[in-house]
């Protein structure tokens, strides 16, 4: 009896088990498509949210953009400013033009003179090539690239258009020094010391000229012109002191070498020990 108890109490309880298990079964189906419902519900909602996003991004998404910005390199962050410049804030042709000078002036202050050239080309090859101030920076851009002979045919350009800008002057002299020009170099070097009277560095450069064309006496009288109006300039007495030596001058040239010394050694005091170098014979 008790046997047959325990079988009709495990069958009743294999019978509520499986009337659980199908309720069960239904109440997981329901269950199912409740979350099936509320995946779509929700992922529609997400879709909508993140065009919502798109259309008007939020302050973080703004703040991720301007940190990236920040870490951007010098040469990234000009590129974009002048995109940007370009794409929306420039209007007419004319403010495009001047803004490629101004771009040529930032490059030529990095010392890009490459990229600096082209941004000034591109200003004078738009109705401004008789712009004196930028043909002499193109001038300049070639010069600090070794490129003498092009800074020379910009300079001659310059000169034309502004006969008595002593800077132009005085780079023309100084590019035809280099070439080895000198009788041409004197000419215009004697031009810039009459528009810059106190230039101590031009009569120096003057009396080297004379030095290579062996006019000894107009040497020394550009080297003493040099050395009154700066006579701490060490180099001065330096150059002095050679034509001196080879002129059989000996005492005068030892007078020169001592001076030189002498004031290496009070640039030396000034500095602390990190006394420029005598500058090189050209």
């Amino acid at each position: 009896m008790e046997q047959l108890k325990k079988y009709h109490r495990h069958g009743e309880m294999k019978k509520d088990s499986n009337i659980t298990d199908k309720v069960e079964e239904e109440e997981s189906v329901d269950e199912g498509e409740e979350v099936k419902e509320e995946k779509t519900v929700r992922k529609s909602e997400k879709n909508k949210k993140g065009k919502e996003e798109k259309r008007n991004p939020s302050l973080g998404q703004k703040l991720q953009v301007a940190a990236f910005a920040s870490l951007s390199t010098t040469e990234r962050l000009i590129n974009g400013l002048t995109e940007g410049y370009k794409n929306i804030f420039v209007g007419p042709a004319e403010n495009k033009v001047n803004f490629n000078k101004e771009l040529g002036y930032k490059y030529f202050d990095k010392g890009d003179y490459e990229t600096a050239k082209d941004y000034f080309l591109e200003y004078i090859e738009n109705g401004k090539e008789n712009d004196a101030e930028i043909l002499y920076m193109i001038a300049m851009c070639h010069k600090n690239m070794d490129q003498t002979k092009e800074a020379m045919r910009y300079l001659r350009k310059a000169e034309k258009l502004n006969k008595d800008d002593p800077d132009i002057i005085s780079e023309l002299g100084d590019c035809l020094f280099m070439s080895e020009d000198y009788p041409e170099a004197i000419i215009f070097l004697n031009k810039a010391s009459e528009l810059q009277p106190d230039n101590s560095d031009i009569y120096y450069q003057l009396g080297t000229c004379y030095e290579k064309i062996e006019q000894i006496e107009e040497a020394k009288n550009f080297y003493k012109k040099a050395i009154d109006l700066e006579p701490r300039e060490a180099v001065y007495y330096q150059a002095l002191g050679f034509l001196y030596e080879n002129s059989g001058s000996h005492k005068d040239a030892v007078a020169c070498f001592k001076k030189a010394m002498d004031m290496e050694r009070i640039q030396r005091g000034v500095k602390r020990g990190g006394g420029e170098k005598y500058r090189p014979r050209v």
